[in-house]
């Protein structure tokens, strides 16, 4: 009989065989019996290993669920003392069905206000000698802008101080036909012509005064100009003149230069304005609401409109008019919504989003604006589900109208929410999340 030695090499996770006491046995068989002796170490090679295999794959596969982070969950959970509820002044309310106007979405664009334009121009021909802004900066009422030499106002400044010499010259001699009519040194019709000349000569002086004052110079400026008789004097006084006779633009309001076509050195005239300043703490959004549906948009009621530069906020203003023509290329009219703009968020050409209030009204789940909060850009309210228990939720909004915020999902009718005091659970929530990540 022809004897064979086999190897056991078994697989760690084999079962303890009843005629084998260590992990490798030499047996000793005949050689007929080794085919089935193959096949069934075969068939116990697979079971055994199987199981182990399909655990592991099993448990890799949850692995990307386990690893999830916490702020990406669209639950958390949070405790709040039922002393601390009391302290921030929590007010819980459940979520109710509400009368909602229905509301219409257009877009529009943000505009200035045209009586906040103002476009500056010189008073008359002159050249720039100094510019104090540039193209967006942020002004102050009354603020030097634009400094130039007033050629006119030189020329007025000239003259009045011709004007005053030949008043002198005309008071004098009025003075001595004075004396002399008191001698009867001449006669009353040559006292009456000097008195005539000396009146004309004031009201020439007047005449150029008023001039002077409407380019600005005041009347202390116009009292401190000196006189001059001789060529010397009038030379010695030529610097004081080209001093008095630049002009500067102010700012009338505050606000910001919108506009800028200005230079150092620049030639300018009346016609052409060098800068324009606006007033954008407040600006209109014009909504484009077609033809079909001006009938419906109600007036006096506030506009949600929104901005793609700031996903997380909603400025609100009222729709105040509605334009009394119809743009022929796109057969809308313009909805104009006045919005306050106090920290200058909202740019001038800015596209924004209007939701605007119709005159047609239903039934809808809304819920106080001050429930509403917004994590990470996603606008979320807290759920009460214990006396101490909170659970932020996930919601998508709708219209806002007379304080309420509609409510499209998230939100059951019948779920208790907080409404005032919810901005305390958004700061819990994010303090949690902070201790969580160190």
């Amino acid at each position: 009989m022809q004897i064979r030695n086999i190897i056991f090499s078994p697989c760690p996770s084999w079962p303890e065989l009843p005629w084998a006491d260590t992990p490798a046995r030499t047996c000793t068989m005949s050689g007929g019996m080794m085919p089935l002796l193959a096949i069934g170490l075969l068939a116990l090679l697979m079971v055994s290993c199987a199981p182990r295999e399909a655990a592991d794959h099993d448990h890799e596969a949850e692995l990307p669920a386990d690893s999830l982070a916490e702020e990406d969950a669209p639950y958390e959970g949070l405790e709040i003392p039922v002393t601390a509820q009391q302290d921030t002044g929590m007010n819980i309310i459940t979520a109710a069905f509400q009368d909602h106007p229905i509301s219409l979405h257009v877009t529009g664009m943000v505009t200035p206000i045209p009586s906040k334009v103002v476009h500056l121009r010189p008073l008359a021909e002159g050249v720039i000698t100094q510019v104090d802004v540039i193209l967006g900066d942020r002004v102050r009422a009354g603020q030097p802008l634009v400094h130039y030499d007033n050629v006119a106002l030189g020329d007025h400044i000239a003259q009045y101080r011709q004007a005053k010499a030949d008043l002198e010259v005309r008071r004098i001699s009025f003075n001595r036909a004075q004396r002399l009519i008191e001698l009867e040194a001449i006669a009353q019709q040559a006292l009456d012509m000097r008195r005539s000349e000396f009146e004309h000569a004031q009201a020439e002086v007047t005449r150029i005064e008023e001039r002077m004052q409407r380019f600005g110079l005041t009347i202390d400026d116009i009292q401190s100009l000196k006189l001059y008789g001789s060529t010397e004097e009038m030379q010695a006084a030529a610097p004081q003149q080209r001093e008095m006779s630049i002009n500067t633009l102010r700012a009338p309001f505050d606000g910001v230069v919108t506009e800028y076509n200005v230079a150092v050195g620049n030639v300018v005239d009346p016609k052409e304005y060098l800068l324009s300043v606006t007033d954008i703490t407040t600006v209109w959004v014009l909504a484009d609401v077609y033809e079909p549906d001006l009938g419906r948009v109600a007036l006096g009621t506030d506009a949600d409109i929104r901005i793609e530069t700031y996903p997380d906020r909603v400025f609100s203003g009222p729709a105040t008019y509605i334009s009394d023509t119809i743009e022929s290329s796109t057969r809308a009219a313009h909805v104009r919504c006045v919005v306050h703009n106090p920290d200058a968020l909202l740019k001038l050409g800015m596209f924004a989003r209007v939701t605007l209030a119709t005159r047609e009204r239903r039934e809808t789940l809304a819920v106080p604006v001050d429930a509403l909060q917004h994590v990470n850009g996603q606008p979320v309210v807290f759920i009460q589900t214990g006396e101490t228990s909170f659970e932020r939720r996930d919601v998508t909004t709708g219209f806002t109208a007379n304080e309420l915020v509609e409510i499209i999902s998230g939100l059951e009718v019948g779920e208790s929410l907080v409404a005032r005091g919810s901005f305390y659970l958004k700061t819990a929530l994010l303090q949690e999340r902070i201790g969580h990540s160190h």
